[in-house]
């Protein structure tokens, strides 16, 4: 510690009046009242109280501050403003509680530099949070949906654009933060709007979101960019599910006829793809149009089911009868069957191809109506659930299912897709109808 002046007890006056001496950088002063507490002076004249003692052999020096700022003794300010009393430690006090730490064998110069690096570790926490906004949320989860090859990736990316666009605050608002109410105002706003399907869209793409985020801490297959969120609560977990309002209107036996024979009277791809979507029972147009060339077998064709929470698309292989292998033939794509030009066919294409092709020949129709009315159709004709399930591809989530079932089920499907071809063909005499066939 080396040789220290004498000491004095410390006086305003006193403080006023030490200088550095002549040829020196600083000197330091001890206070007579207080151990420990000294007073330097550089030589360009800056002042600064610090504390100093010997902890293990080694000395500990600290600076508390410049008298400017810290009272010789603690004291009370007035606010003239506000009329509050403000409470200010003395030099003397704060020096008397740094020697108690050292009598308790601590180094109050470490444990500052540990709650000034703790300071700092929250401060960059805070600012990190503020950037880590519901916005970035649904951004870093619809990346997640992409790089995981989800077939909704594309839909949940859109919708939650939408949803975020219209209410800009929620967007730049910290995703820790977020609540309920946040949500509510916008999702209440699309049902008054008239909006069916889009609240329950932005709902579970939203809750997905969080609920990725909440895991991440205890969820080593989500990226550790999660935890950033620091996500604790899912804001979306409160609020109503919007109900999913079932097809009541599947195709009659009757209209899947008409259908039929519509698509044996349309030329080209259309015919093509209209006889594909039925004879393959009905299957999810946009699952069938990602059909990939190395996925066609001569009896049978694997779709690619990603609905739900599987990291990888379920496997579906669905039978092929003569009639739907012959439409098939139509389709020369590669590796994506259903190509024009250079691009894939898009659902919404496909959909409107349909909808041209069937035109006023089945009142009020739409394509999604055939995927419910071919499972009713299977039904009537004796088909068990289980099979139907398994031929369309739903409500397969369950641990059977996922992993004691491995029967494929080819030949009940085969079957069931005879059967339903063989109702199609039998056209009741007395119920003749005049097809008019689309262009190609």
């Amino acid at each position: 510690m080396g040789k220290r002046q004498q000491r004095e007890n410390f006086t305003a006056g006193r403080i006023a009046a030490f200088a550095c001496p002549e040829g020196k950088q600083q000197a330091i002063y001890w206070d007579g009242k207080q151990p420990g507490l000294g007073l330097r002076v550089t030589a360009a004249g800056a002042r600064a109280y610090i504390f100093e003692s010997r902890l293990k052999g080694r000395t500990v020096r600290v600076t508390i501050g410049s008298p400017a700022v810290w009272p010789l003794e603690s004291d009370e300010l007035l606010d003239r403003v506000t009329g509050e009393v403000r409470k200010r430690e003395g030099a003397r006090q704060r020096a008397a509680a740094l020697m108690v730490l050292i009598d308790q064998g601590i180094n109050p110069a470490e444990q500052r530099r540990e709650e000034d690096a703790e300071k700092s570790r929250r401060k960059a926490a805070a600012e990190s949070l503020k950037t880590h906004t519901v916005e970035a949320l649904f951004t870093a989860y619809t990346d997640l949906l992409k790089q995981r090859e989800k077939v909704d990736a594309r839909d949940a990316e859109l919708t939650l654009k939408r949803f975020l666009a219209a209410n800009e605050t929620l967007a730049a608002k910290p995703a820790h933060a977020a609540i309920a109410a946040d949500f509510v105002t916008g999702l209440r706003k699309l049902h008054e709007a008239g909006k069916v399907r889009e609240p329950g869209k932005v709902r579970s793409y939203a809750h997905a979101a969080f609920r990725t985020a909440m895991m991440a801490a205890t969820d080593p297959n989500v990226p550790v960019k999660f935890e950033a969120f620091n996500v604790t609560a899912n804001p979306l977990a409160t609020i109503r599910a919007t109900p999913a309002r079932a097809d009541k209107r599947p195709l009659t036996i009757a209209e899947l006829r008409t259908f039929w024979a519509i698509a044996k009277a349309t030329e080209g791809a259309t015919g093509a793809l209209m006889k594909l979507h039925l004879l393959t029972g009905g299957q999810r147009i946009a699952q069938l149009l990602r059909l990939q060339r190395e996925d066609v077998h001569a009896p049978y064709i694997v779709l690619r089911d990603g609905k739900g929470r599987r990291a990888e698309a379920r496997r579906h292989a669905v039978p092929l009868l003569d009639d739907a292998r012959t439409a098939l033939g139509a389709f020369t794509g590669s590796p994506a069957v259903f190509t024009i030009g250079k691009r894939v066919m898009s659902p919404a294409a496909f959909y409107q191809l349909e909808v041209e092709a069937v035109g006023d020949q089945i009142e009020g129709f739409e394509p999604k109506r055939l995927r419910s009315g071919v499972e009713t159709a299977l039904a009537s004709l004796g088909i068990g659930r289980e099979v139907r399930a398994q031929l369309q591809s739903h409500g397969l989530g369950g641990v059977q299912d996922r992993h004691y079932d491995d029967h494929d089920y080819m030949p009940e499907k085969r079957a069931a897709l005879q059967a339903l071809l063989d109702l199609l063909n039998t056209v009741p005499a007395d119920n003749v109808t005049p097809i008019h066939g689309a262009a190609a």
